[in-house]
């Protein structure tokens, strides 16, 4: 059975103002002797635990929150990236099967329209659209072997 002043026992070994009569009773009083014993267990564990897990520092959240938000816009500027890898893949591939379409001549004949002034200006132009086309796909493809730092 709870004893009638087990709440004011609690609350005095909380703020630290015990009247003497509650001292008394507490030296008569078996179920708040125990009470008081269960909430110094308590108060002594939760001591313990808040020095073992304290929470880091504001300035280590911050910085985690500033490094993930710069990674997210990161991701969001290389989808671009991305899209113009895969667009001048394409634009390579076509380049080449019209190239070779276009200079071998399909079945021994010369594509029409093609004299020979508009072809060296077609050859001149595509070379130009692989030189630019292929040093964008370099820098985009190839892999960056700097060591990274965490």
């Amino acid at each position: 059975m709870r004893c009638r002043y087990e709440n004011e026992t609690i609350r005095a070994l909380r703020t630290g103002v015990c009247s003497e009569s509650l001292r008394a009773h507490q030296k008569s009083c078996a179920d708040c002797r125990d009470a008081v014993a269960v909430a110094q267990a308590l108060r002594q564990d939760a001591s313990d635990l808040a020095v073992r897990h304290t929470l880091p520092a504001a300035a280590t959240i911050w910085a985690a929150a500033e490094r993930h938000r710069r990674m997210m816009a990161l991701a969001r500027a290389t989808r671009f990236l991305r899209a113009m890898k895969v667009a001048g893949v394409i634009y390579a591939t076509v380049l080449v099967a019209w190239g070779v379409y276009a200079l071998a001549g399909h079945g021994g004949m010369t594509v029409p329209g093609l004299d020979a002034k508009s072809l060296n200006a077609t050859i001149i132009g595509a070379g130009l659209a692989v030189l630019f086309v292929g040093s964008g796909l370099w820098y985009t493809l190839r892999r960056d072997e700097r060591p990274t730092v965490r």
